[in-house]
């Protein structure tokens, strides 16, 4: 689907699909790779940094693979092979959930890859959550030294299983996660992801629950329920709700008008780039957005 989902773009020069995750405690990857894909990429003028994961087995104990010198170098290996055989522009490292035990291992382990792909012209790109302190030991400033970009997840401020309702991301959680991240990190190095979807909430007497939809199917939710949505200063987005029965639902909204004010702040920064997850949840509309802010 490749062609279908680009062909909606404007202004997109990269683009990172998931290929690789670990798949045992060996460091042996899983590898989706296709070498059609990235030709095709190539001939629209897009490049392919392939993701790398941890997320997809759950057998998969990640720190027990970090530990580990001859494992880390296996996943190095692999990852640099793949990309000289398919072509592959970059490696984007998505590994998340990591424990503290594990946090200077995998910085080792970005040190190691940023070596091999210095080595073969790769670019090396990596995966983080907004700065907190409980995150610190992912470590954004070695990050920023030895990896070509150090993407800023700038969402899921509130997510499935969040104690309450809220925002996948308020104008005032991305800030802070740009402005905490450049301090450690060259602002050229820094890209902001953005979400393209939103998080249709309801609360009842027994709990939340939350189901993430695509830009469409949020209007959608919106229109069909005759939810009249309203700009709420406090998020930088459209709010609407609407109570049935005993069940109250809540959304907002990521659309045109929250987009052009995260926009507005990554310039402000003068970070390296916009990221946005994930690609075909949006509104055609958004890349004209996008576009404004990447001709500045």
């Amino acid at each position: 689907t490749v062609a279908n989902v680009i062909s909606n773009t404007k202004g997109l020069n990269v683009i990172s699909p998931t290929w690789f995750y670990l798949n045992d405690n060996d460091g042996n990857l899983m590898n989706l790779a296709s070498a059609d894909y990235v030709d095709y990429c190539h001939s629209q003028g897009v490049e392919v940094w392939a993701l790398v994961s941890n997320l997809e087995n759950e057998e998969v104990d990640t720190t027990e693979v970090l530990t580990h010198t001859s494992k880390r170098t296996n996943v190095v290996n692999q990852l640099i092979a793949a990309a000289i055989q398919y072509n592959f522009d970059g490696i984007n490292v998505d590994f998340e959930q990591l424990s503290m035990d594990c946090g200077e291992h995998f910085v080792e382990f970005i040190r190691e890859l940023s070596v091999a792909c210095r080595k073969n012209g790769k670019v090396l790109s990596v995966d983080n959550y907004v700065p907190r302190d409980f995150n610190d030991y992912y470590d954004r400033k070695e990050q920023g030294i030895v990896a070509d970009y150090v993407i800023v997840m700038g969402y899921d401020e509130h997510y499935a299983g969040s104690k309450e309702a809220g925002s996948v991301a308020s104008i005032d959680y991305v800030e802070d996660g740009i402005a905490q991240t450049v301090k450690e990190v060259p602002a050229e190095k820094v890209i902001n992801a953005i979400p393209f979807y939103t998080m249709i909430w309801e609360t009842t007497g027994d709990g939340i629950s939350s189901q993430a939809v695509d830009m469409v199917t949020a209007e959608q939710f919106i229109s069909n329920h005759g939810i009249t949505a309203e700009w709420d200063e406090t998020t930088c987005q459209n709010y609407g709700e609407y109570t049935s029965g005993d069940s109250r639902y809540q959304v907002w909204l990521e659309d045109a008008d929250s987009i052009k004010v995260k926009l507005n702040v990554m310039e402000n920064y003068g970070i390296g780039g916009v990221a946005e997850w994930r690609l075909g949840f949006e509104k055609p509309e958004i890349w004209d957005v996008i576009g404004e802010y990447l001709d500045k």
